[in-house]
């Protein structure tokens, strides 16, 4: 393993945490599991976690995870909460049932993850890239996710309540059931999004693009609409049309 790479610096860090931050540097002990790691055949920073004997469900809570690769990891029910991982990469990652809570997650990749009942709460997804991922009764309330890309996301009977999704992309996502109240959308792309029965209470879909999503069964009573645009979106009769373009909604179909 590179002796410059971001995963050995981070699991050094741990290495010295799980020895106490007394431990003499020159140790016998911190040493040897030092070399271990830098002369590993490997990159997987799963794998090193173990043979530092750390637990990687375990030792990863509150540590600076800064641009660790855990790339098709099987991380289910890991402990991720309050941990630094901006930058970090969790594409085609297992992560059903993890801790991310209070995390701070800029710019971190999930592409085709799985973050079935997952939770995200409290956490800084900016940038954040969830594209393809399985969001399955995930819960992301009081997260920031300005700019962050859920296009192609599965996002059915997840709670998203009180978030902030300004200028996110959420193209082609599956939000039925979802619980969105109170979120903020301003400014998003939910071009094609499947809305059918979701909580929108109190959402705010001011300037955002709706062009084909499905309003079946979901109630847009007392949502933020805006300069919002929609175009072709099932479940929009004419009285719903009529009063959405009362509210400053533009329909362009």
């Amino acid at each position: 393993m590179s002796d410059e790479s971001p995963s050995l610096r981070r699991l050094i860090e741990l290495i010295q945490k799980k020895l106490g931050s007394d431990t003499d540097p020159s140790s016998l002990e911190l040493i040897d599991l030092i070399k271990k790691v830098v002369l590993a055949d490997t990159d997987d920073f799963l794998e090193l976690t173990r043979l530092a004997g750390l637990s990687p469900l375990e030792s990863y809570a509150g540590q600076n995870l800064v641009g660790v690769n855990l790339d098709d990891a099987d991380l289910a029910n890991a402990d991720f909460s309050r941990a630094i991982l901006i930058r970090s990469s969790f594409c085609r990652a297992e992560l059903s049932s993890a801790n991310l809570n209070k995390a701070n997650l800029t710019s971190a990749a999930f592409a085709q993850a799985r973050l079935i009942s997952a939770t995200l709460m409290d956490s800084n997804l900016t940038n954040a890239v969830f594209s393809g991922a399985d969001l399955t009764n995930a819960k992301l309330n009081q997260s920031v996710l300005k700019m962050a890309d859920l296009s192609d996301t599965h996002c059915i009977c997840a709670e998203i309540r009180f978030a902030d999704l300004t200028g996110a992309t959420l193209c082609r996502a599956r939000l039925e059931e979802a619980n969105l109240s109170s979120t903020n959308f301003r400014r998003a792309n939910l071009t094609r999004a499947n809305l059918q029965g979701a909580n929108l209470f109190g959402a705010d879909f001011s300037s955002t693009l709706l062009y084909r999503v499905n309003f079946n069964d979901t109630n847009l009573d007392g949502v933020k609409v805006e300069g919002a645009h929609f175009s072709a979106n099932p479940g929009i009769n004419r009285e719903i049309r009529r009063d959405l373009i009362r509210r400053g909604a533009i329909f362009e179909d």
